[in-house]
């Protein structure tokens, strides 16, 4: 590095925080004191390794990622050796998704000391008895996971009293109800679950799915029942769960329901009596099922995050919503209607209080598009389009409205495409 540039090392980090990625790596590839310090831990502490073929990695790789000090990857695939290799390689990895598993790869995952959390996507394992050695782990997803017998799968879950986030999509087969409530008992420290019904998934239990505690229950029992906070619920029909499935889930604050499909039969319609039972709830996500208008006057006040994906509704029924959620303030729109209107105009007037939107570009007119400048707290605002090739007019559109804010807007284009980090079962 020329003399002139020589400056203080901590002056460079400072710097080189506030470049994203890519210019960071550029900028890397200049001198060998870029080098040093763009590879320090600080810069990679939050960032992701994807690895397609393991046994490509060089020594150098190797030196470089010892440095860097990664500390979650994505593996594609993988043979047990080439697992063991990762676990000696980089034994501080905390979070592993492996994207394609089986049981001698799952063996090889008890190698990795400081696990703590562990996604596996995809995978035909005849048993998940390897899973229980990984004692230490606080968030587990698996996604399209094959096991024979289920309840094998149940067991080795039930030895992992750490588990604070649980997402079971394994298979389509539904979890016994006798053999769910004894899972519930086994995760004390449970906050967040996530489950997909199977499509052929008759229903679970005329009870409820989550049972309350009882006062006549013993002390050292109540406590082992996980006072859930979040709750998805994906591929899902009425009536696998009843109308009272969720009465045990008072401290609920975030839920999730994603349909399997529109329906327009109200009489096996159990959402509108969730809603009831959840009088704490900050965030409700909804995606497809019935109409607005059945649920809209009973979504609970202190919602405060709402996601309508491809809901069927009316102008009523908008109406009624914002009368129920009057402090809402952030709000995913994007509704379907018989007469194919758009709701974007009464947003402002509805929800006077949103800070983030979501809504999609081809549902909205200049005038609209122009009129969110009145949602004077608005301060991101997510517009979702299918291609990824820019639409100038939409750009001029967005450079208009960020003036009129005065530039305290924040617009992102998005094609809505998903993290390949997230499950495979969570859809847009």
């Amino acid at each position: 590095m020329m003399e002139e540039f020589r400056l203080p090392e901590e002056v460079w980090l400072h710097v080189f925080q506030f470049l994203p990625t890519r210019d960071r790596l550029s900028v890397r590839s200049s001198c060998s004191l870029f080098m040093r310090l763009i590879d320090r831990p600080v810069f990679w502490k939050s960032s992701t390794l994807y690895i397609e073929k393991i046994r490509s990695f060089t020594s150098h790789s190797w030196r470089t990622l010892s440095s860097r000090k990664i500390g979650a990857v994505v593996v594609l695939r993988a043979s047990e050796a080439e697992w063991r290799q990762l676990a000696v390689r980089l034994p501080w990895l905390h979070s592993v998704t492996a994207r394609v598993c089986c049981v001698r790869a799952l063996n090889a995952l008890t190698e990795f000391k400081n696990l703590r959390s562990l996604s596996i996507q995809r995978g035909e394992c005849p048993s998940l008895t390897p899973l229980s050695a990984l004692r230490d782990l606080t968030h587990l997803s698996l996604c399209e996971v094959q096991c024979s017998p289920a309840l094998n799968m149940i067991n080795a879950l039930s030895q992992l009293s750490y588990l604070t986030s649980l997402h079971y999509h394994a298979c389509g087969k539904p979890i016994p109800t006798a053999a769910f409530h004894h899972l519930l008992k086994s995760l004390p420290r449970l906050q967040k679950l996530s489950l997909k019904m199977g499509s052929g998934q008759g229903p679970a239990s005329e009870d409820a799915l989550f049972r309350p505690q009882a006062n006549h229950m013993p002390e050292e029992l109540q406590c082992r029942i996980p006072a859930l906070t979040s709750l998805e619920l994906l591929n899902y029909i009425d009536p696998i769960l009843s109308p009272v499935a969720l009465q045990g889930l008072p401290s609920l604050r975030l839920l999730t329901v994603q349909y399997r499909g529109w329906h327009l039969d109200p009489f096996l319609f159990h959402l509108k009596k969730w809603l009831t039972t959840v009088p704490l709830l900050s965030v409700l996500n909804i995606s497809l099922g019935y109409r607005l208008g059945l649920y809209a006057n009973l979504v609970p006040a202190t919602v405060h995050h709402l996601s309508l994906k491809r809901v069927i509704a009316d102008s009523k029924a908008l109406r009624d919503l914002a009368q129920r959620v009057p402090d809402l303030l952030h709000l995913h729109l994007d509704l379907n209607s018989y007469k194919r209107q758009s709701f974007i105009a009464a947003v402002p007037h509805l929800f006077p209080k949103l800070e983030s939107l979501v809504v999609r570009h081809n549902t909205v007119t200049v005038e609209e598009f122009l009129g969110l400048a009145q949602l004077s707290h608005l301060k991101h605002l997510v517009v979702l389009y299918p291609t990824t090739i820019q639409n100038a007019a939409l750009m001029d559109l967005t450079e208009e409205l960020r003036l009129q804010t005065n530039y305290r807007l924040n617009v992102i284009h998005s094609v809505g495409q998903k993290d390949p980090n997230v499950c495979l079962c969570v859809n847009d």
